[in-house]
This record gives structure tokens, sequence and C-alpha cells, in this order.
């Protein structure tokens, strides 16, 4: 009990239960435990400035979690990124959308949408007017997609996230 004691002063477990004679008590590691161990999450070594030079530390200043790394919900789905109308919002060809369907998508969300008879499909800024809805890309060079009322066919997800990977191949 003194070595589990000292690990919990040191950040490494958390004691839960236990104390009266016969209670259980749970050993639970905490997110400092599990990176000492190897068995999950990510250290946060403080920042990096990308501007000028400057002093950085390589301490752990936090411990970032596998669910944070991209908070989704059940439902939620990826989509890969193909073309690049969408660069001005940062989202690059070959990145992965996470796309969150059966929610309300706001007047200028990002959204992945279905249109025509074929339900062509496209990730864009989505305005919804009067007798049309307005497809609005992020990048200058494409002109804005006008969809009828009757062509509409309505979002498959909203946008919630994205994925990139340092090797786009």
């Amino acid at each position: 009990m003194e070595t589990l004691q000292r690990m919990k002063r040191n950040g490494f477990v958390e004691i839960l239960g236990g104390g009266a004679k016969g209670r259980p008590r749970l050993v639970k590691l905490t997110p400092k435990g599990r990176l000492a161990v190897g068995s999950g999450g990510l250290p946060v070594l403080g920042e990096i400035p990308a501007g000028p030079l400057a002093a950085t530390l390589a301490e752990p200043v936090e411990i970032m979690e596998d669910e944070n790394l991209l908070s989704w919900r059940a439902g939620d789905f990826l989509l890969r990124v193909k073309g690049d109308s969408m660069i001005g919002d940062g989202i690059l060809p070959g990145d992965y959308a996470l796309l969150r369907p059966d929610i309300h998508c706001d007047q200028g969300e990002i959204a992945a949408v279905h249109a025509r008879d074929d339900y062509e499909g496209t990730l864009k800024h989505v305005f919804v007017e009067k007798d049309q809805v307005r497809l609005k890309a992020s990048n200058p060079e494409y002109d804005d997609i006008i969809v009828s009322s009757h062509e509409w066919r309505g979002v498959a997800g909203v946008f919630r996230g994205l994925v990139r990977r340092a090797n786009r191949s």
C-alpha cells in the first residue's frame, strides 16, 4: 500500500474505494501513469513558435488522451476529401472530414450534402435560401453551386473535425 500511495502522490494512479477491512479497492492508472508504461495518450510537450526562434522545453505539460485527439460520437463518419475547393478553411485534398449526421446544419456551416436525382455529393458551406440552396466553396477560384429546392436532397453530415496524415500518399 505504501508504494501505491507514493504512486498516487506522484500522479501515476488513482485509488478508488477501500479503506475499511474487506471493502474492494480499485487502482486505476492516470493518463500520466498510462504514458509512463506506454499504454495510451500522447504527451503535449509545451508550445513551439511558428514565427521567430524562441526557447522551448521538452517536458510534458499535459497528456492528450486518445479520445480527445478527435472527439466523435456514435454514428459519426469520415469522408476523404478530394479536390481543393475548401482550402480556405484549411481542408486540403487527402484530409479526412469528420461528419455528424442527423443534426441541424446552421446557415453557413460546412457540410457534406446531396443534390439532384443521382444524389451527387460535395463538401461546402451551406446557405438555405428561399427557393434554393447555395453551396459555397472557400477557395475563391470556385463559383457557388446553386441547387433548386426540388433538386435538394439534404445534408449527409455536418463537419465536426479534420484528420490529416503527415504522409498524404
